[in-house]
């Protein structure tokens, strides 16, 4: 196991200049070490995290109970500590039976934003098989946003050059 505390305080103590200026091999193996680090971290966390639901889930289920439901927080002390413990709602709907009960409510008059949030989504690879004109009918209301750009390293092979998008500008692939 690498020294993880170490790790981190060496990248803590590099400025911004110095990170720009270190060498690919060297970025490439501090974002490594890092991950690993990350990694680890997540891991021992899972392990706390069941150990604390190993020693409370059943006390916390009973306060539930005794509360009369079966999800949300309850607390208690123990030791001097005082446990918090959460269980959340994560409702889960079938999409086929909520259209035919918007459709019910469109049925007896009722207007079913009133009652639920209707979104229609489109996904993008199916967008991209439209046919131009289809195309046309939805690009008022698509808006193409971007995520938070991202990078990793992979050291290339003798021989081994994975395609790009811009392989074009280079006289490659695509």
């Amino acid at each position: 196991m690498i020294a993880t505390s170490a790790i981190l305080d060496e990248i803590g103590q590099l400025s911004m200049a110095e990170l720009d200026a270190l060498p690919l091999a060297e970025l490439d193996h501090l974002i490594r070490q890092v991950s690993e680090v990350r990694d680890t971290a997540r891991h021992y966390e899972a392990a706390l995290h069941s150990t604390l639901n190993n020693r409370f889930a059943q006390q916390a289920q009973q306060l539930r109970q005794e509360a009369g439901k079966s999800t949300g927080t309850v607390r208690f002390e123990v030791d001097g500590y005082m446990v918090v413990a959460d269980l959340p709602k994560r409702p889960e709907y079938n999409q086929v039976k909520l259209k035919e009960a918007v459709e019910a409510l469109r049925k007896w008059g009722e207007d079913p934003e009133n009652y639920v949030g209707i979104e229609i989504k489109v996904a993008e690879s199916k967008y991209t098989a439209w046919p131009p004109g289809i195309r046309d009918l939805f690009e008022p209301a698509r808006t193409l946003k971007t995520g938070k750009p991202s990078y990793k390293l992979e050291q290339i092979k003798t021989g081994e050059i994975p395609d790009a998008a811009n392989d074009s500008h280079f006289g490659g692939g695509v």
